[in-house]
């Protein structure tokens, strides 16, 4: 019998084709925009920006390209500022987790709905969950205001992806995945989305990897990134509470939970039977850690977390922050715990 469960639906839009990023006008125009900013990141964001703006036309109220990864509170009051000095009616994030995080941080400070047009594999332009970091501390919220009303998914935007940013977002979409196969929240539907998702990943992002040009395994890819973010809706548990914690202290988000998910996975798995039953078929391995392992050995991004800054003196306080957070599914998490797991992702 199925675990007691709460399911909501998503009241949300998804629009997916190739070259579907030139139907940003009907779809702002359906949302009653007459003045939307869109935000993205420096350089490579702010070409696409620009080119959403232009196809905008007179419902563009301009660009902010001043996305930056974790969205660090400053940067989000500045996009919080933008939006209101340009009199914005609504907002459209072009681009990765950073342009849609800050899209989000500003729709929470000012109730505008979003249009997401993800241009990575996250799947984070489906959740309502933002992250933000001050200091060395990131605080994740969850806020239904901040879940994009619209997404554009163009898989023709993804085909000059640079293989690394390939691999790390797809891996970050995989741990979402492999997440929602052990939290608390769970539903028969999320576990199935995610299942689902894994699979396409395992057999497509190797290739997209391989080969940015293959328009169907990017395609694929993108699917998977939105049934991902589908399957994050139930919650997190230990993977992605230490994954926030090591954000705080400046490390890149998706390559950290790619290095990560094979060691909270080998963790989370010997108490959870059922997820790594999932896995083992969606993987179509034994092991579904090891798997996730030769999948992210064989990926051109960092294998251990002291290649992406992490200074191994804080390998003690960081497993101390993750044990105040009482972890209990789908098994405790000690100080010690966390800390063998940290050491080895080192």
């Amino acid at each position: 019998m199925s675990s007691p469960f709460v399911h909501d639906s998503l009241q949300q839009r998804v629009v997916f084709a190739p070259g579907a990023v030139s139907r940003i006008g009907e779809e702002a125009e359906r949302l009653k925009f007459e003045r939307a900013l869109v935000i993205a990141t420096p350089g490579s964001g702010e070409r696409l920006g620009s080119r959403i703006v232009e196809e905008l036309g007179a419902r563009a109220a301009g660009l902010h390209a001043q996305a930056v990864i974790h969205v660090p509170v400053a940067v989000a009051r500045a996009g919080v500022e933008a939006a209101r000095t340009a009199d914005a009616d609504g907002l459209v994030a072009a681009g990765g987790g950073s342009a849609i995080g800050l899209a989000k941080a500003i729709a929470r400070e000012t109730g505008l709905a979003t249009i997401a047009v993800p241009t990575t594999y996250s799947g984070s332009e489906v959740t309502a969950v933002l992250g933000t970091t001050d200091g060395d501390r990131k605080v994740t919220v969850r806020d239904e205001r901040v879940r994009a009303r619209t997404i554009i998914y163009d898989p023709d935007l993804t085909l000059s992806l640079p293989p690394a940013v390939t691999a790390a977002s797809g891996m970050n979409g995989v741990a979402h995945c492999v997440e929602a196969l052990w939290v608390e929240g769970r539903t028969p539907l999320a576990e199935a989305v995610a299942a689902e998702a894994v699979r396409r990943f395992a057999d497509n992002l190797p290739r997209a990897v391989k080969d940015g040009r293959d328009r169907h395994a990017r395609g694929e890819c993108l699917a998977a990134a939105w049934l991902a973010g589908l399957s994050l809706s139930t919650g997190s548990a230990l993977h992605h509470k230490l994954a926030h914690v090591l954000g705080g202290y400046g490390l890149p988000h998706a390559e950290t939970h790619a290095i990560l998910l094979p060691h909270t996975t080998r963790f989370n798995l010997a108490s959870a039977g059922l997820a790594r039953a999932r896995l083992a078929e969606a993987l179509r391995a034994s092991d579904p850690a090891v798997a996730l392992a030769d999948m992210v050995a064989g990926l051109p991004i960092p294998q251990r977390l002291r290649e992406v800054g992490l200074e191994q003196a804080r390998i003690a306080d960081a497993a101390a922050e993750v044990a105040a957070l009482a972890i209990a599914l789908p098994r405790p998490v000690a100080a010690e715990d966390a800390r063998v797991i940290l050491e080895a992702a080192f």
